[in-house]
């Protein structure tokens, strides 16, 4: 008889939970894919008939913990979602009527248990109304003589209302948990279950995390580009929730510098709140005294904060830094002056060639002002956007672009003067071969 068949054969003499659950450990060590997947729908079948004569029994509660083995049997090997709930819910229908033999022998609080439990397998295939399941039951029957069986009834309302997709709250889960952990999973009425409702509460949190929605802060920073020492400027820090969870006990704090004095502003701010979408500024001026020496520095601001998301994790990150160069003198305005100075320059080499009569030459004439004009207007757009590394570049391809022009400008003229002549010469050879035919044809006549 073959391994498989041993263990059927086995599992159909089964009368206790733990020949199960030891038939459930060696279906691991069927190597292939399908035998396997063969042996757990035949263990399924078993644990279900197994499951079956114990109702009629009235055992239910050795029930239930079958049909949970049959869910995990299904669960670990077979992958079928509908199956799996089908087998929770069979659990759970089990554990109601367990509750029930427990108050009928005034155990309010293995009573409790059992229903709690059902509750929280029901919670596992996305039965998230528990109240019609627990109304009756607390309906009947005075739990507040028994603080530890009023406990765990609250346990599955908290865990249905955390994972509320409108509105999840991390409270009620923590207390659904600490609930369990105190009353349930040391328990002595439910440490048959002990695995089931620790899984119970895993898969909650996992759908709790599926309806979550966190908060995420961004930072645009906003200040003059073109400071010089002992200058003072405007510094803005807008802070922005772009996620789609709210932040909140926000605490929002900027570095300034030992280089750098607040003139106004605070450098820090409280907000009890930040929805998403919201954002919050903050405002101050600065001003740099001196600069120790040196002609040009770079002062870095930081940014820091903390917030709490949905779950009360506390969070504490920094959202960048502004870089600030601040100089001796302005920048901007002696790039312009530069730039200026050197458009002027170029455009004297090139507006006498726009003069000249040859139209073989315009395209080029027209090609250089559109290089100028794109040169110049992207380089002081450049400089009042404070992007002066990049204006720098538009500055030295002016000067390349007046050394182009010289010899340029020279050669363009010199053949302007070299087509004039050539013209002219051709003109003047037109004129003298019309003479000459003319003088031929009066030699013509008067032969004849």
């Amino acid at each position: 008889m073959s391994f498989v068949n041993e263990l059927f054969e086995r599992l159909s003499k089964s009368t206790t939970a733990s020949d199960v659950q030891e038939a459930l450990a060696s279906l691991g060590n069927i190597q292939n894919t399908n035998e396997r997947a063969h042996a757990a729908s035949e263990t399924a079948n078993l644990i279900n008939r197994y499951a079956s004569e114990l109702i009629e029994r009235g055992q239910y509660k050795n029930a239930a913990y079958q049909y949970f083995s049959g869910f995990q049997v299904i669960n670990r090997f077979l992958h079928d979602p509908n199956s799996e709930n089908q087998w929770l819910k069979s659990a759970a229908d089990a554990l109601v009527h367990a509750s029930q033999d427990h108050i009928s022998w005034d155990d309010l609080f293995g009573g409790a248990v059992c229903m709690t439990i059902a509750s929280l397998l029901r919670i596992q295939t996305g039965d998230w109304n528990i109240k019609q399941h627990l109304d009756e039951f607390i309906k009947s029957h005075d739990f507040s003589s028994d603080q530890a069986a009023t406990a765990c009834l609250y346990i599955p309302y908290d865990l249905a209302g955390a994972v509320n997709p409108e509105n999840p709250d991390p409270n009620l889960l923590q207390r659904a948990s600490n609930y369990t952990e105190t009353y349930l999973i040391n328990a002595k009425q439910s440490m048959m279950f002990k695995e089931g409702i620790k899984r119970s509460i895993e898969l909650t949190q996992q759908k709790m995390m599926a309806y979550v929605k966190f908060p995420s802060l961004r930072t645009a920073y906003e200040f003059n580009y073109d400071i010089i020492f002992g200058e003072e400027f405007k510094f803005k820090v807008k802070m922005e929730n772009k996620g789609e969870g709210v932040a909140s006990k926000v605490k929002a704090h900027i570095e300034i510098p030992s280089s750098l004095n607040t003139v106004s502003g605070s450098d820090s701010i409280s907000i009890e709140k930040l929805e998403p979408g919201d954002s919050t500024q903050l405002e101050f001026s600065l001003i740099c005294p001196i600069g120790e020496g040196k002609t040009e520095i770079e002062v870095e601001i930081p940014i820091n904060v903390e917030y709490e998301d949905i779950l009360l994790n506390k969070n504490s990150l920094s959202l960048g830094s502004a870089v600030v160069t601040i100089r001796a003198e302005k920048k901007g305005v002696k790039l312009l002056n530069q730039l200026k100075a050197l458009n002027e320059r170029v455009g004297e080499e090139i507006s006498p060639l726009k003069s000249l009569p040859q139209s073989e030459i315009n395209p080029i004439i027209n090609g250089l002002d559109t290089i100028l004009e794109k040169i110049t207007s992207t380089s002081e757009k450049n400089i009042q956007e404070g992007e002066f590394a990049a204006a720098s570049i538009g500055v030295k391809q002016l000067e390349q672009m007046q050394e182009l022009i010289t010899p340029l400008a020279k050669f363009l003229g010199d053949y302007s003067e070299s087509s004039q002549k050539l013209i002219s010469e051709f003109q003047t050879l037109k004129q003298n071969t019309e003479e000459l035919l003319k003088s031929l044809e009066e030699v013509e006549n008067q032969l004849m």
